[in-house]
């Protein structure tokens, strides 16, 4: 009968730091994993978002409207899109991002800029923890929404 006796508090201690590490390990992998998530949902919502802009000005164009493209580029993206996702807290006047909940978008009408506030910023480089985007146009049919600050969002890093 071998592997009977009980094991030394040496052992016991060893195989706990074993442990410990494999799970911090393991946690700050899920971390990465979880903030390239977050960016790839950030990413396809600006990418339906300028999509659904797009579509909608060319709708306007062959229905006989003439879409007022001054206006458009001041509005609120997702009004001119017709679209909003879940985590849209709408429309704010000067918003206090410190105290609004992390992971959501806002439309900030002082700035005329749409705002996403990451939850998971460990790669984010960027001057403030927030980032945000203009509608511009691009071209003489195109329009997109375009970052107001350059950043950059390399998770795992």
């Amino acid at each position: 009968m071998y592997w009977r006796r009980s094991l030394t508090r040496l052992e016991l201690g060893l195989y706990a730091a074993l442990i410990g590490v494999a799970v911090a390990l393991l946690a700050d992998r899920l971390l990465d994993t979880m903030e390239i998530a977050e960016r790839a949902a950030m990413d396809v919502t600006l990418t339906r978002i300028n999509s659904a802009i797009n579509v909608q000005l060319a709708a306007d164009r062959f229905g006989g409207r003439l879409p007022r493209i001054a206006e458009a580029l001041q509005r609120n993206p997702f009004e001119v899109a017709k679209m909003s996702p879940g985590n849209f807290l709408g429309e704010l006047e000067e918003p206090d991002l410190e105290l609004l909940e992390r992971g959501n978008w806002l439309f900030d009408r002082t700035r005329k800029e749409l705002v996403y506030l990451p939850r998971l910023r460990r790669g984010l480089q960027s001057p403030e923890a927030v980032l945000r985007f203009r509608l511009e146009r691009r071209g003489p049919e195109a329009y997109a929404l375009v970052p107001v600050r350059p950043y950059l969002w390399r998770p795992g890093m």
